[in-house]
């Protein structure tokens, strides 16, 4: 019975730990955005003729955005210029066994067709901000 201050202690310690983490994290991201510095936010592509989706970072800088997939990819999908956020959602039971939770997929459209890109809520808006420009 001793034990279970201990035990909800540590917990707490480290959920708290965690937090402070993510919210140093999320305002070291805005404050480079504000200042014009590159920024890469992690994200999730997928053409819906495509069976997989593809990992990468999406890359802002001054304005101006790009994506990098990750190198090992043999087929990386490649973001079409001319890219615009159509709608954001959560992902759906389909999407959610290759997505962690706590990403939200923007439904794009472009002259090349549909593309769904998905983020991090924390990090989601910076995408969404950086593709309504």
């Amino acid at each position: 019975m001793d034990q279970i201050p201990v035990i909800v202690g540590m917990f707490a310690g480290g959920a708290g730990l965690a937090a402070w983490h993510l919210n140093k994290q999320q305002r070291k991201i805005t404050s480079h955005l504000i200042d014009g510095r590159r920024i890469k936010v992690v994200c999730v592509l997928k053409d819906p003729q495509a069976p997989r989706w593809t990992y990468g970072h999406f890359v802002i800088e001054s304005g101006v955005w790009s994506w990098e997939p990750r190198p090992r990819h043999k087929n990386p999908l490649m973001l079409p210029p001319d890219l615009e956020v159509a709608r954001v959602r959560e992902p759906g039971l389909r999407e959610s066994t290759r997505l962690n939770r706590r990403f939200l997929v923007m439904e794009c459209t472009s002259a090349q067709g549909e593309v769904l890109v998905a983020a991090l809520h924390g990090h989601a808006e910076h995408v969404f901000m950086a593709l309504s420009r």
